[in-house]
């Protein structure tokens, strides 16, 4: 079997095309298929740096034993995945940056195809690959991301579809970045993920930016990965992690989006407040009470969220494209590469 210090030349000081980052806490229990796949790789250009937030499970030591030529980082703290990746990025020097969660297994042509993509659309800033359920690989997890006006929010795209839908390349809105590429030159102009997130819709904030500053992602269908979805997420309180999606659904919006765009979205605010908080089926149906709640969480966690993101308003990347260029790709979300 190919041992990781093959597949990553060496030394993590030798160049590489890609450094593939990925952030763990407590993940001990996924390391050894996110690694393993990695071994398997047919692409052998790049070296794997591990940011560690702070985990109490023997991560570190697994890391040691198993894949000792792997750059392991350990935090001091649980700052969240935005603080992970972006100090994985500052570590790099290599063309591309590949973000990996810790719960993912990599099809062994992955990183080849999504370097293969790259390098054949110079236009291109960002491939997105095809994320599938880790127990059920004929179901999709992510195909990139589009946005939901009914919701006011990006969403992962093709979400609980048949795979076999979605085996066309084509441009997205954006990526998700538990598995995705970068050229390391769209961080110098648009910047690193946004670490106020913590978690959930950092990549939606970053998908926002690269298309405002008129960055263009290619959805690569065959560069495959299996998901553990929510395997960190699900350690914390589900409350907490509705209230951090949702603010930072609202941050993404008032953070960027162009005025025109934004204040229609604030009309629609009424409907996505409904949307969300209502169970329409009658299989989802709750007591009254517990839609007050949700609705009480939901109006907190905007609010939070649109201050945060008008707070920071002013420091919202330069447009090099038109609101309605901005409005086309929410709409539809998917072009023609």
């Amino acid at each position: 079997m190919t041992s990781v210090a093959q597949v990553q030349r060496g030394r993590a000081s030798e160049p590489v095309r890609v450094t593939v980052v990925i952030p763990n806490w407590n993940g001990l229990v996924h390391l050894d298929d996110c690694m393993a796949a990695l071994r398997q790789q047919r692409f052998r250009d790049f070296r794997v740096v591990v940011i560690d937030n702070a985990s109490t499970d023997g991560s570190l030591s697994w890391l040691a034993a198993n894949a000792p030529d792997a750059e392991a980082v350990r935090m001091s703290e649980n700052g969240g995945f935005s603080v992970a990746v972006n100090e994985g990025i500052r570590r790099t020097e290599s063309e591309y940056v590949a973000l990996l969660n810790n719960d993912t297994a990599a099809a062994e042509r992955w990183l080849e195809r999504l370097v293969q993509e790259l390098d054949s659309h110079p236009n291109y800033d960002i491939a997105a690959s095809r994320m599938v359920y880790f127990d059920a690989p004929g179901v999709i997890n992510a195909t990139g991301d589009t946005f939901k006006f009914s919701k006011l929010a990006m969403q992962n795209r093709g979400r609980g579809d048949a795979e076999r839908g979605y085996t066309r390349s084509l441009r997205v809105l954006g990526a998700c970045a538990g598995a995705a590429l970068y050229r390391r030159s769209l961080f110098d102009t648009i910047g690193l993920f946004d670490e106020d997130f913590f978690l959930i819709h950092e990549d939606s904030d970053l998908n926002m930016r690269a298309l405002l500053a008129g960055r263009k992602c290619l959805y690569v269908p065959d560069a495959v990965v299996r998901h553990k979805e929510n395997a960190s997420t699900r350690k914390h309180r589900r409350s907490d992690m509705q209230h951090l999606g949702w603010r930072n659904q609202a941050t993404v919006l008032t953070k960027n989006l162009p005025a025109p765009v934004l204040l229609l979205c604030v009309a629609l605010w009424p409907w996505a407040l409904f949307r969300t908080t209502v169970p329409l089926r009658p299989d989802y149906w709750v007591a009254p009470s517990e839609i007050a709640q949700r609705v009480a969480l939901f109006v907190r966690a905007q609010t939070d969220g649109a201050r945060r993101g008008l707070a920071k308003r002013h420091l919202r990347t330069r447009a090099n494209v038109g609101s309605l260029t901005v409005m086309r790709w929410l709409l539809h979300g998917t072009g023609r590469p």
